[in-house]
C-alpha cells in the first residue's frame, strides 16, 4: 500500500517573501504549480499561505547512471518513477496569513523556522483565505518567473475550489480585480489578461 502524508513535507529554507520545502509526497501527489499551501507556524502564532511558483524533480546519482544507459527496460523506468524517493523541492511564495480567524493579505513578520512542516490547503482553507482579493497584489509582484502564467493557473484552481464550495462568481471578480491592479500597465495587463485568457476560466 502506498504510504500517504498527513503534510507535504519541510521547510529547507526560507526569507520574507518566500520559502524553499523538500517534499515527501509521491510523485503522483506532488502540489500543482499554482496550488496554496499553508505553513501552521505554533500556537499563538501566524498561519502563513503561499502559492506553489515551482516543483523541481532533483537527480541522484542513481538516475544519472540510469539516464546514461544506452538500454533501459521499461521495468527499470517504471520502478525508478514509481517506487524510488526521488528529491523533489518545491518554491512556495507567500501571500498572506491568518491571525485567528483574521486573514491578512500581506507578508508574514518573520519566515517560518527550518524544518517546519508545510500542509496542502482544502477547498475550505482556499475559499477562506481567497474571498477577499488583496492577495493577488503580491502574486503580480512576483519578478522571477512569468505572472501571467502564474496567476493563470492559480486562478484555475482556486476557482474551481470556490464553484464546489457555492460560489461561481469568484472567477469574475478576480479577473476584475487583476485588471484594477494593473490599470497603469498596459503591457503588463495584455501579458496576463492572454495567459488568463487561454485557462478558460469563463
Amino acid at each position: 500500500m502506498e504510504e500517504k502524508y498527513s503534510y507535504i513535507g519541510r521547510m529547507l529554507s526560507a526569507n520574507s517573501r518566500e520559502c524553499v520545502v523538500s517534499a515527501l509526497t509521491p510523485q503522483n501527489e506532488i502540489p500543482a504549480f499554482g496550488s496554496m499551501l499553508r505553513i501552521p507556524m505554533g500556537e499563538g502564532q501566524p498561519e502563513i499561505y503561499g502559492v506553489v511558483t515551482d516543483v523541481t524533480l532533483e537527480e541522484d546519482g542513481f538516475l544519472r547512471q540510469i539516464a546514461g544507459s544506452a538500454d533501459i527496460s521499461e521495468e527499470v523506468i517504471r520502478d525508478a518513477q514509481e517506487n524510488r524517493n526521488v528529491p523533489i523541492v518545491i518554491r512556495v511564495a507567500f501571500i498572506g496569513y491568518m491571525e485567528g480567524d483574521k486573514v491578512l493579505h500581506l507578508l508574514p513578520p518573520r519566515p517560518p523556522v527550518t524544518l517546519t512542516e508545510i500542509y496542502p490547503c482544502t477547498n475550505r482553507d482556499i475559499c477562506e483565505f481567497t474571498r477577499k482579493l488583496g492577495y493577488l497584489r503580491l502574486l503580480l509582484n512576483i519578478t522571477n518567473l512569468p505572472a501571467g502564467e502564474l496567476l493563470a493557473v492559480h486562478l484555475r484552481l482556486t476557482a474551481k475550489a470556490h464553484v464546489q464550495m457555492g460560489d461561481s462568481d469568484w472567477a469574475q471578480r478576480a479577473v476584475e480585480e487583476i485588471m484594477e491592479l494593473l490599470s497603469g500597465s498596459p503591457d503588463g495587463l495584455i501579458a496576463v489578461m492572454g495567459a488568463i485568457g487561454d485557462a478558460e476560466l469563463f
